[in-house]
């Protein structure tokens, strides 16, 4: 049997999680985690969240900045809601955020 590329032409193929510093995704909603709203810790928000997933953490940051460690989330819960990879890769974080209006 002859070997052959992957199966995806270039321009479908996403970075793997080894090329990239981590991802991101809005939360627009109030976060709940056992019953309990989570809020930032520094000024009290509590929806408006980007979610990021780096170095096997998850990471949250309120509209004002702030961020936190989300230690009751993991990777695959970032996977399972972050839907489907975007058509554009953004290489920086501050182009990260204001892609997505932060």
């Amino acid at each position: 049997m002859a070997e052959v590329d992957d199966f995806l032409p270039p321009e479908l193929r996403v970075p793997s999680h080894d090329q990239v510093d981590g991802w991101m995704m809005p939360w627009p909603w109030p976060l709940v985690l056992a019953g309990e709203v989570v809020t930032c810790g520094e000024c009290g928000a509590y929806r408006d969240w980007i979610i990021m997933a780096t170095r096997a953490q998850i990471w949250l940051r309120c509209r004002a900045g702030h961020q936190q460690q989300e230690r009751r989330l993991d990777v695959a819960w970032f996977n399972r809601h972050s839907g489907p990879a975007a058509d554009n890769a953004l290489f920086t974080f501050e182009d990260c955020l204001r892609h997505l209006g932060h």
